[in-house]
């Protein structure tokens, strides 16, 4: 009996470190979840940039899993692409201060193909260089994680190496179905940009009474 027991003890031991080693990558996906994704072929047909932002003239920002240190006061985000091809697209950035008054910036930016990692050449580009600002600070490198090329998309901020590369901003079309992410965005986020422990909604349905009308700037 003492055998017995001493044998259940080492087998429990055993079977809780087999579960704290694996939980981790049963939570996250495995080898196909956080910033893995990015670069993973088999996503690759779900990271066009430029028919990302062709699904609506204007975007969202919806959530994003980083501490908004230089933009906290900030509120009602959205994107309104003025002109968009293959290259790139020249687009404005509009947002309301913490003081209630309204602001802009405006941005060009080009598409461009992140560095093969996984052997397989891309066909179309996935990443975002953007102009530099009066706001140095700024980050300019983007690439897309995922886009369901119908309502929203999500965004990976390469520059911001203090979040070890799980910056994410998810980005949704207008007008918005409602005030919650898409379904389909809200499954690869948690997957995708869960590595940082942060997740701020930035969008509220009131947010759309702020904007200006569209091809306004």
């Amino acid at each position: 009996m003492a055998h017995f027991v001493i044998s259940m003890q080492s087998l429990i031991t055993k079977a809780a470190l087999l579960v704290a080693v694996t939980l981790p990558f049963i939570e996250t996906g495995g080898s196909h979840a956080g910033v893995y994704i990015d670069e993973e072929p088999t996503y690759y047909k779900s990271q066009d940039i430029y028919k990302a932002f062709k699904i609506s003239k204007r975007m969202w920002l919806h959530t994003q899993n980083f501490e908004r240190s230089k933009t906290g006061g900030r509120n009602c985000t959205y994107f309104d692409i003025e002109v968009i091809n293959k290259n790139g697209m020249n687009y404005t950035s509009h947002y309301i201060l913490k003081n209630g008054t309204k602001d802009k910036m405006p941005y060009f930016g080009k598409f461009y193909k992140t560095p093969t990692v996984a052997h397989v050449e891309r066909n179309e580009s996935n990443g975002l260089n953007v102009n530099k600002t009066s706001e140095p600070w700024h980050p300019r490198n983007f690439r897309v994680v995922y886009s369901d090329y119908a309502s929203c998309l999500i965004f990976r901020v390469t520059d911001f190496e203090r979040t070890n590369g799980y910056a994410c901003m998810v980005l949704v079309k207008d007008p918005p179905v409602n005030a919650s992410m898409p379904n389909k965005c809200q499954h690869m986020y948690r997957h995708a940009c869960n590595g940082s422990g942060i997740s701020e909604q930035i969008y509220e349905d009131k947010c759309r009474e702020t904007a200006l009308p569209k091809g306004r700037s």
